[in-house]
């Protein structure tokens, strides 16, 4: 296996990964347009879990896959400039 081929599969592994975010989240937002028929709402920041406060308060739509594409985003770019500094 050479690093090509290494690289490759984590560029593959990474657009499967978006592709996956994204359809969940379209699906999340499907789902939160049908269930705006109830009118009775709760403070949202009431019922957050520890984690959630963590990464936004203020955005409902982002979760844990939005923040792991930015890691993923980041560890990508490490990898290829890892990869392009010892390729020889």
């Amino acid at each position: 296996m050479t690093g090509y081929t290494i690289l490759g599969g984590f560029l593959i592994f990474f657009l499967f990964f978006i592709y996956l975010t994204w359809f969940g989240f379209s699906i999340k937002v499907e789902n939160d347009k049908n269930s705006e028929d109830s009118k009775i709402k709760i403070n949202p920041y009431d019922n957050l879990p520890l984690s959630r406060k963590f990464i936004d308060k203020k955005n409902q739509q982002i979760g844990f896959f939005d923040l792991g594409n930015h890691i993923l985003i980041i560890g990508m770019i490490l990898f290829i400039i890892f990869v392009v500094i010892n390729a020889s």
